[in-house]
Protein backbone atom coordinates (compact mmCIF):
# COMPACT_ATOMS: atom_id res chain seq x y z
CA UNK A 1 0.00 0.00 0.00
CA UNK A 2 1.14 3.99 -0.81
CA UNK A 3 2.12 6.08 2.48
CA UNK A 4 0.23 9.20 3.13
CA UNK A 5 2.45 11.50 1.47
CA UNK A 6 2.63 9.79 -1.49
CA UNK A 7 -1.24 9.63 -1.82
CA UNK A 8 -0.82 13.08 -1.41
CA UNK A 9 1.70 13.92 -4.31
CA UNK A 10 -0.45 11.93 -6.07
CA UNK A 11 -3.59 14.12 -5.50
CA UNK A 12 -1.36 16.97 -6.14
CA UNK A 13 -0.49 16.10 -9.84
CA UNK A 14 -3.71 15.28 -10.66
CA UNK A 15 -5.03 18.67 -9.44
CA UNK A 16 -1.67 20.39 -11.50
CA UNK A 17 2.05 21.45 -9.94
CA UNK A 18 2.06 25.10 -9.48
CA UNK A 19 5.00 25.01 -8.60
CA UNK A 20 6.08 24.22 -12.17
CA UNK A 21 5.91 20.37 -11.71
CA UNK A 22 8.00 20.19 -8.53
CA UNK A 23 6.20 17.99 -5.79
CA UNK A 24 6.25 20.08 -2.34
CA UNK A 25 7.64 17.90 0.05
CA UNK A 26 7.55 20.37 2.69
CA UNK A 27 3.60 20.45 2.85
CA UNK A 28 3.14 16.68 2.02
CA UNK A 29 6.16 16.27 4.94
CA UNK A 30 4.26 18.29 7.34
CA UNK A 31 1.23 16.44 6.58
CA UNK A 32 -0.39 19.98 6.37
CA UNK A 33 -2.52 19.19 3.26
CA UNK A 34 -5.94 17.99 3.67
CA UNK A 35 -7.09 14.26 2.78
CA UNK A 36 -9.89 16.02 0.25
CA UNK A 37 -11.13 13.55 -2.76
CA UNK A 38 -9.92 14.27 -6.31
CA UNK A 39 -13.19 16.17 -7.15
CA UNK A 40 -13.18 18.58 -4.20
CA UNK A 41 -10.30 20.58 -5.41
CA UNK A 42 -11.51 21.68 -8.71
CA UNK A 43 -14.75 23.09 -7.00
CA UNK A 44 -12.87 25.13 -4.77
CA UNK A 45 -11.01 26.76 -6.59
CA UNK A 46 -13.85 27.21 -9.27
CA UNK A 47 -15.36 29.15 -6.68
CA UNK A 48 -12.49 31.23 -5.60
CA UNK A 49 -12.06 32.23 -9.06
CA UNK A 50 -15.68 33.10 -9.53
CA UNK A 51 -15.62 35.13 -6.77
CA UNK A 52 -13.03 37.28 -7.70
CA UNK A 53 -14.50 38.00 -11.16
CA UNK A 54 -17.93 39.10 -10.00
CA UNK A 55 -15.18 41.38 -7.11
CA UNK A 56 -13.93 42.76 -10.18
CA UNK A 57 -17.68 43.52 -11.70
CA UNK A 58 -18.63 45.07 -8.95
CA UNK A 59 -15.57 47.42 -8.50
CA UNK A 60 -15.92 48.60 -12.24
CA UNK A 61 -16.74 51.86 -12.96
CA UNK A 62 -20.36 52.51 -14.27
CA UNK A 63 -20.76 53.21 -17.52
CA UNK A 64 -21.78 56.97 -18.14
CA UNK A 65 -21.71 56.88 -21.70
CA UNK A 66 -25.67 55.71 -21.52
CA UNK A 67 -26.44 58.65 -19.37
CA UNK A 68 -26.77 58.83 -16.00
CA UNK A 69 -30.42 57.43 -15.89
CA UNK A 70 -29.07 54.25 -17.46
CA UNK A 71 -26.29 53.59 -15.06
CA UNK A 72 -26.25 51.01 -11.58
CA UNK A 73 -26.43 53.87 -9.50
CA UNK A 74 -28.94 56.60 -10.83
CA UNK A 75 -31.13 54.53 -12.89
CA UNK A 76 -34.26 54.24 -10.32
CA UNK A 77 -34.99 58.12 -10.55
CA UNK A 78 -36.22 57.13 -13.78
CA UNK A 79 -38.89 55.33 -13.09
CA UNK A 80 -42.24 56.00 -13.10
CA UNK A 81 -45.05 56.94 -15.49
CA UNK A 82 -44.55 60.55 -15.89
CA UNK A 83 -40.61 61.53 -16.29
CA UNK A 84 -38.87 65.20 -16.11
CA UNK A 85 -38.23 66.00 -19.84
CA UNK A 86 -34.51 66.97 -19.29
CA UNK A 87 -34.35 63.68 -17.67
CA UNK A 88 -35.68 61.89 -20.13
CA UNK A 89 -33.29 63.42 -22.75
CA UNK A 90 -30.67 62.33 -20.73
CA UNK A 91 -29.59 66.43 -20.13
CA UNK A 92 -28.81 65.54 -16.44
CA UNK A 93 -26.48 68.82 -16.72
CA UNK A 94 -29.35 70.79 -17.22
CA UNK A 95 -29.84 70.67 -13.49
CA UNK A 96 -26.86 69.67 -12.45
CA UNK A 97 -22.98 70.26 -12.51
CA UNK A 98 -20.12 67.68 -11.80
CA UNK A 99 -17.65 69.65 -8.50
CA UNK A 100 -15.58 66.93 -8.25
CA UNK A 101 -15.01 64.04 -11.41
CA UNK A 102 -12.68 61.31 -9.34
CA UNK A 103 -15.36 61.47 -6.61
CA UNK A 104 -18.29 61.76 -8.51
CA UNK A 105 -19.85 64.36 -6.67
CA UNK A 106 -21.98 66.86 -8.16
CA UNK A 107 -24.03 70.55 -7.62
CA UNK A 108 -26.96 71.94 -8.81
CA UNK A 109 -26.20 74.82 -11.60
CA UNK A 110 -28.64 77.32 -9.56
CA UNK A 111 -29.78 77.11 -6.15
CA UNK A 112 -33.94 76.95 -5.76
CA UNK A 113 -36.22 78.16 -7.06
CA UNK A 114 -34.27 79.75 -9.70
CA UNK A 115 -33.06 76.68 -11.14
CA UNK A 116 -36.98 75.73 -11.63
CA UNK A 117 -37.82 79.35 -12.90
CA UNK A 118 -35.63 78.99 -15.27
CA UNK A 119 -38.42 76.63 -17.50
CA UNK A 120 -41.06 77.37 -15.16
CA UNK A 121 -41.19 81.26 -14.86
CA UNK A 122 -45.10 81.19 -15.71
CA UNK A 123 -46.05 79.57 -12.49
CA UNK A 124 -45.23 83.17 -10.62
CA UNK A 125 -45.29 85.44 -12.89
CA UNK A 126 -47.39 88.62 -12.41
CA UNK A 127 -49.14 86.63 -9.57
CA UNK A 128 -50.51 89.17 -6.25
CA UNK A 129 -50.62 85.83 -4.40
CA UNK A 130 -48.32 82.88 -4.21
CA UNK A 131 -48.55 79.48 -2.52
CA UNK A 132 -46.52 79.14 0.15
CA UNK A 133 -44.27 76.50 -0.44
CA UNK A 134 -43.97 78.20 -4.03
CA UNK A 135 -43.39 81.44 -1.95
CA UNK A 136 -40.07 79.63 -0.04
CA UNK A 137 -38.64 78.08 -3.21
CA UNK A 138 -39.67 74.93 -1.94
CA UNK A 139 -40.74 73.53 -5.16
CA UNK A 140 -39.23 69.97 -4.32
CA UNK A 141 -41.63 69.89 -1.06
CA UNK A 142 -44.40 69.22 -3.78
CA UNK A 143 -42.74 67.63 -6.81
CA UNK A 144 -40.41 64.84 -7.27
CA UNK A 145 -37.62 66.45 -10.26
CA UNK A 146 -36.81 63.02 -12.06
CA UNK A 147 -39.81 61.20 -12.30
CA UNK A 148 -43.07 60.03 -10.31
CA UNK A 149 -46.30 58.30 -10.79
CA UNK A 150 -48.67 60.84 -10.63
CA UNK A 151 -49.35 64.09 -13.28
CA UNK A 152 -47.06 67.06 -12.91
CA UNK A 153 -44.44 64.58 -10.97
CA UNK A 154 -46.31 65.05 -7.89
CA UNK A 155 -45.22 63.32 -5.41
CA UNK A 156 -48.40 61.82 -4.19
CA UNK A 157 -52.18 62.06 -5.85
CA UNK A 158 -53.34 65.55 -5.97
CA UNK A 159 -55.71 65.66 -3.21
CA UNK A 160 -53.69 63.55 -0.85
CA UNK A 161 -51.13 65.85 -1.27
CA UNK A 162 -52.47 69.42 -0.11
CA UNK A 163 -54.70 67.45 2.60
CA UNK A 164 -51.16 66.01 4.08
CA UNK A 165 -50.43 69.83 4.90
CA UNK A 166 -53.67 71.23 5.18
CA UNK A 167 -55.02 69.06 8.54
CA UNK A 168 -57.88 70.99 9.10
CA UNK A 169 -59.83 71.01 5.54
CA UNK A 170 -58.31 66.81 5.74
CA UNK A 171 -60.56 66.96 8.62
CA UNK A 172 -63.45 68.51 7.81
CA UNK A 173 -63.24 66.06 4.21
CA UNK A 174 -62.79 63.22 6.69
CA UNK A 175 -65.14 63.42 9.48
CA UNK A 176 -68.35 65.04 7.54
CA UNK A 177 -71.63 64.17 5.70
CA UNK A 178 -71.39 65.78 2.52
CA UNK A 179 -68.57 66.80 0.42
CA UNK A 180 -68.06 69.07 -1.81
CA UNK A 181 -67.41 67.09 -5.39
CA UNK A 182 -64.95 69.51 -6.55
CA UNK A 183 -62.94 69.35 -3.29
CA UNK A 184 -63.20 65.85 -3.18
CA UNK A 185 -62.19 65.19 -6.68
CA UNK A 186 -59.08 67.62 -6.99
CA UNK A 187 -58.04 70.85 -5.23
CA UNK A 188 -57.20 72.30 -8.33
CA UNK A 189 -60.69 72.30 -9.63
CA UNK A 190 -60.70 75.61 -7.54
CA UNK A 191 -57.28 76.76 -6.64
CA UNK A 192 -54.45 77.41 -8.09
CA UNK A 193 -51.03 74.81 -6.46
CA UNK A 194 -48.54 77.78 -7.71
CA UNK A 195 -50.77 81.08 -7.31
CA UNK A 196 -53.03 83.63 -8.86
CA UNK A 197 -54.56 87.04 -8.65
CA UNK A 198 -57.20 85.93 -6.00
CA UNK A 199 -57.30 85.30 -2.15
CA UNK A 200 -56.85 81.34 -1.25
CA UNK A 201 -55.10 80.62 -4.77
CA UNK A 202 -58.99 80.48 -6.29
CA UNK A 203 -58.74 80.11 -10.02
CA UNK A 204 -61.58 82.66 -10.01
CA UNK A 205 -62.86 85.26 -7.91
CA UNK A 206 -65.96 84.33 -5.90
CA UNK A 207 -69.04 84.13 -6.93
CA UNK A 208 -68.19 83.69 -10.97
CA UNK A 209 -65.70 80.50 -9.25
CA UNK A 210 -68.78 79.32 -7.82
CA UNK A 211 -71.29 80.08 -10.46
CA UNK A 212 -69.13 78.27 -13.29
CA UNK A 213 -71.14 74.93 -11.73
CA UNK A 214 -73.83 76.78 -10.38
CA UNK A 215 -75.56 78.38 -13.11
CA UNK A 216 -78.87 78.04 -11.87
CA UNK A 217 -77.51 80.33 -8.76
CA UNK A 218 -76.34 82.63 -11.47
CA UNK A 219 -79.70 82.34 -13.03
CA UNK A 220 -81.16 84.18 -9.81
CA UNK A 221 -78.63 86.37 -9.43
CA UNK A 222 -79.26 87.77 -12.87
CA UNK A 223 -82.99 88.84 -11.49
CA UNK A 224 -84.24 92.27 -10.23
CA UNK A 225 -83.47 91.63 -6.92
CA UNK A 226 -80.68 90.61 -5.27
CA UNK A 227 -78.79 89.52 -1.96
CA UNK A 228 -75.82 91.64 -1.36
CA UNK A 229 -74.59 87.95 1.50
CA UNK A 230 -73.78 86.92 -2.01
CA UNK A 231 -71.38 89.54 -3.46
CA UNK A 232 -69.86 91.22 -0.18
CA UNK A 233 -67.24 89.66 2.13
CA UNK A 234 -66.75 86.26 1.57
CA UNK A 235 -69.70 85.78 -0.96
CA UNK A 236 -70.88 82.22 -1.41
CA UNK A 237 -68.42 81.83 1.35
CA UNK A 238 -70.53 83.82 3.73
CA UNK A 239 -72.98 80.97 4.45
CA UNK A 240 -71.33 77.57 2.56
CA UNK A 241 -68.49 75.11 3.16
CA UNK A 242 -66.53 75.04 -0.18
CA UNK A 243 -65.22 71.64 1.11
CA UNK A 244 -67.59 69.50 3.38
CA UNK A 245 -70.50 70.13 5.63
CA UNK A 246 -72.99 68.13 8.33
CA UNK A 247 -75.76 69.91 6.63
CA UNK A 248 -77.52 69.98 3.65
CA UNK A 249 -76.75 72.69 0.71
CA UNK A 250 -72.78 72.65 2.18
CA UNK A 251 -74.29 75.36 4.62
CA UNK A 252 -72.13 76.63 7.45
CA UNK A 253 -74.66 76.26 10.14
CA UNK A 254 -78.97 75.95 10.16
CA UNK A 255 -80.54 78.25 7.71
CA UNK A 256 -82.59 80.49 10.26
CA UNK A 257 -78.70 80.82 12.80
CA UNK A 258 -77.08 82.19 9.15
CA UNK A 259 -79.74 84.35 8.62
CA UNK A 260 -79.82 85.70 11.99
CA UNK A 261 -76.36 86.57 11.65
CA UNK A 262 -77.17 88.99 9.56
CA UNK A 263 -80.79 90.37 9.99
CA UNK A 264 -81.01 89.97 14.05
CA UNK A 265 -80.43 93.73 13.85
CA UNK A 266 -81.44 96.43 11.31
CA UNK A 267 -79.82 96.62 8.10
CA UNK A 268 -79.48 99.81 5.70
CA UNK A 269 -79.79 99.24 1.68
CA UNK A 270 -80.02 101.85 -1.23
CA UNK A 271 -83.87 101.77 -1.12
CA UNK A 272 -85.05 100.94 3.05
CA UNK A 273 -84.18 100.08 6.15
CA UNK A 274 -84.70 96.35 6.46
CA UNK A 275 -86.11 95.34 9.60
CA UNK A 276 -83.93 93.97 12.45
CA UNK A 277 -86.16 91.04 13.88
CA UNK A 278 -83.90 89.16 16.27
CA UNK A 279 -85.60 90.93 19.19
CA UNK A 280 -89.14 90.21 17.53
CA UNK A 281 -88.82 86.66 17.64
CA UNK A 282 -87.30 86.90 21.44
CA UNK A 283 -90.28 88.18 22.42
CA UNK A 284 -92.72 86.56 19.74
CA UNK A 285 -95.91 83.99 21.18
CA UNK A 286 -96.77 83.34 18.10
CA UNK A 287 -94.75 82.81 15.04
CA UNK A 288 -95.30 82.60 11.55
CA UNK A 289 -95.35 78.92 10.20
CA UNK A 290 -92.06 79.05 8.50
CA UNK A 291 -90.53 80.57 11.09
CA UNK A 292 -91.72 78.07 13.81
CA UNK A 293 -89.83 75.54 11.67
CA UNK A 294 -86.79 77.31 11.40
CA UNK A 295 -87.12 77.55 7.66
CA UNK A 296 -86.34 81.31 6.19
CA UNK A 297 -86.07 79.55 2.64
CA UNK A 298 -89.50 78.43 2.36
CA UNK A 299 -90.47 82.41 1.94
CA UNK A 300 -87.04 84.05 0.31
CA UNK A 301 -84.65 83.12 -2.06
CA UNK A 302 -81.35 83.49 -0.32
CA UNK A 303 -79.37 84.22 -3.35
CA UNK A 304 -81.62 86.66 -5.62
CA UNK A 305 -84.99 86.70 -7.53
CA UNK A 306 -88.07 88.43 -9.01
CA UNK A 307 -89.76 89.35 -6.36
CA UNK A 308 -89.46 91.98 -3.43
CA UNK A 309 -88.10 91.63 -0.41
CA UNK A 310 -86.26 88.33 -2.54
CA UNK A 311 -90.08 86.18 -1.59
CA UNK A 312 -90.14 82.87 -3.94
CA UNK A 313 -93.02 83.76 -4.95
CA UNK A 314 -96.00 86.71 -6.19
CA UNK A 315 -96.49 89.15 -3.14
CA UNK A 316 -97.72 92.65 -3.11
CA UNK A 317 -95.29 94.94 -2.55
CA UNK A 318 -97.97 97.87 -1.23
CA UNK A 319 -99.54 98.12 1.67
CA UNK A 320 -102.95 98.45 -0.16
CA UNK A 321 -102.87 96.32 -3.56
CA UNK A 322 -105.75 94.32 -5.69
CA UNK A 323 -106.48 91.17 -4.68
CA UNK A 324 -105.84 88.17 -7.45
CA UNK A 325 -104.84 84.70 -6.32
CA UNK A 326 -101.81 85.36 -8.57
CA UNK A 327 -100.71 88.31 -6.60
CA UNK A 328 -100.70 86.60 -3.68
CA UNK A 329 -99.16 83.42 -4.91
CA UNK A 330 -96.62 82.88 -1.46
CA UNK A 331 -99.05 82.84 0.91
CA UNK A 332 -101.55 80.48 -1.57
CA UNK A 333 -98.72 77.67 -1.14
CA UNK A 334 -99.69 77.46 2.31
CA UNK A 335 -103.19 79.16 2.78
CA UNK A 336 -106.56 78.26 1.30
CA UNK A 337 -107.58 80.77 -1.25
CA UNK A 338 -111.28 80.13 -0.43
CA UNK A 339 -110.79 82.00 2.81
CA UNK A 340 -110.35 85.63 1.22
CA UNK A 341 -112.81 84.53 -2.04
CA UNK A 342 -116.36 84.50 -0.30
CA UNK A 343 -118.48 87.06 1.16
CA UNK A 344 -119.87 84.47 3.62
CA UNK A 345 -118.64 81.12 5.35
CA UNK A 346 -118.82 79.29 8.12
CA UNK A 347 -115.62 77.28 7.77
CA UNK A 348 -113.09 78.77 5.67
CA UNK A 349 -111.74 81.05 8.10
CA UNK A 350 -112.34 81.82 11.64
CA UNK A 351 -111.95 85.52 11.35
CA UNK A 352 -115.75 86.09 10.57
CA UNK A 353 -118.67 87.78 12.29
CA UNK A 354 -121.20 85.05 12.30
CA UNK A 355 -121.03 83.79 8.69
CA UNK A 356 -119.36 87.44 7.16
CA UNK A 357 -115.99 86.66 6.26
CA UNK A 358 -113.69 89.41 7.55
CA UNK A 359 -110.54 88.64 5.31
CA UNK A 360 -112.77 88.99 2.32
CA UNK A 361 -113.89 92.15 3.55
CA UNK A 362 -110.67 93.63 4.33
CA UNK A 363 -108.53 92.32 1.50
CA UNK A 364 -110.67 91.36 -1.45
CA UNK A 365 -111.47 94.51 -2.83
CA UNK A 366 -110.04 96.46 -6.17
CA UNK A 367 -109.07 99.75 -4.18
CA UNK A 368 -107.71 99.80 -1.32
CA UNK A 369 -107.45 96.05 -0.62
CA UNK A 370 -105.32 95.31 2.28
CA UNK A 371 -102.53 93.13 2.52
CA UNK A 372 -101.90 90.38 4.75
CA UNK A 373 -99.19 92.16 6.76
CA UNK A 374 -101.75 95.16 7.36
CA UNK A 375 -102.72 93.52 10.42
CA UNK A 376 -100.25 90.29 10.77
CA UNK A 377 -96.24 90.41 11.28
CA UNK A 378 -94.99 87.99 8.59
CA UNK A 379 -92.32 86.42 10.87
CA UNK A 380 -93.78 86.70 14.17
CA UNK A 381 -96.88 88.76 16.60
CA UNK A 382 -96.83 89.28 20.08
CA UNK A 383 -100.67 87.65 19.88
CA UNK A 384 -102.63 85.05 18.38
CA UNK A 385 -102.40 84.71 14.83
CA UNK A 386 -98.80 86.60 14.52
CA UNK A 387 -100.91 89.35 15.21
CA UNK A 388 -99.07 92.40 14.88
CA UNK A 389 -98.45 94.69 18.13
CA UNK A 390 -97.65 97.30 15.00
CA UNK A 391 -97.16 97.74 11.34
CA UNK A 392 -95.57 100.11 8.85
CA UNK A 393 -97.75 102.69 7.69
CA UNK A 394 -95.60 105.36 5.45
CA UNK A 395 -93.63 106.86 8.08
CA UNK A 396 -95.81 106.21 10.82
CA UNK A 397 -96.40 102.46 13.31
CA UNK A 398 -99.84 102.20 13.20
CA UNK A 399 -101.32 100.30 15.71
CA UNK A 400 -103.67 97.36 15.46
CA UNK A 401 -104.75 97.00 18.73
CA UNK A 402 -106.04 93.64 18.88
CA UNK A 403 -107.50 91.09 21.35
CA UNK A 404 -108.95 88.00 21.21
CA UNK A 405 -111.80 85.81 22.98
CA UNK A 406 -112.79 82.02 22.90
CA UNK A 407 -114.84 82.67 19.97
CA UNK A 408 -113.85 86.18 17.81
CA UNK A 409 -112.34 89.29 19.41
CA UNK A 410 -112.05 93.03 18.48
CA UNK A 411 -108.92 95.60 17.18
CA UNK A 412 -109.23 99.01 17.50
CA UNK A 413 -106.58 99.91 14.69
CA UNK A 414 -105.10 103.53 13.73
CA UNK A 415 -107.78 103.35 10.68
CA UNK A 416 -111.02 103.10 12.66
CA UNK A 417 -112.79 102.84 15.82
CA UNK A 418 -112.91 99.45 18.21
CA UNK A 419 -115.22 96.32 15.91
CA UNK A 420 -115.23 92.92 17.91
CA UNK A 421 -116.70 90.33 15.97
CA UNK A 422 -117.67 86.42 16.91
CA UNK A 423 -118.12 83.51 15.08
CA UNK A 424 -120.70 81.75 16.75
CA UNK A 425 -123.28 85.19 17.42
CA UNK A 426 -122.63 87.94 15.30
CA UNK A 427 -121.97 91.22 16.98
CA UNK A 428 -123.40 94.45 15.81
CA UNK A 429 -120.64 97.25 15.33
CA UNK A 430 -122.49 100.85 15.40
CA UNK A 431 -120.65 104.19 13.85
CA UNK A 432 -118.73 105.43 16.30
CA UNK A 433 -119.54 102.34 19.46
Amino acid sequence: MRSQSAMNRSTLSEVGEPLGGETNDAVATNNRMPTWGTAVIPRVASAVILACCCAAIAQAPPDYTKGCGDTACHGGLTRGKVIHAPVSESLCDACHEVTDEKKHTFAYTTDAPELCLECHDDMIEDRDFLHGPVAAGACTSCHNPHASENSALLKAPISELCRSCHETIDARMSDRANKHEPAADDCTNCHDPHGGDNSLNLTSAMPDLCLDCHDDVADRMDEAVGHDAVTAGKSCANCHDPHASDLKHMLLGPTMDLCLSCHTEPIKSENATLLGIGKLLADSTSPHGPIRDRDCVACHSPHGGENFRLLTDAYPEKFYSPFGEDEYALCFGCHDVEAFEDEETDEFTAFRNGERNLHHLHVNREVKGRTCRACHDPHAGLGAKHMAKTVPFGSWSLPINYSSTDTGGSCQPGCHKRYRYDREEAVTNLPGS
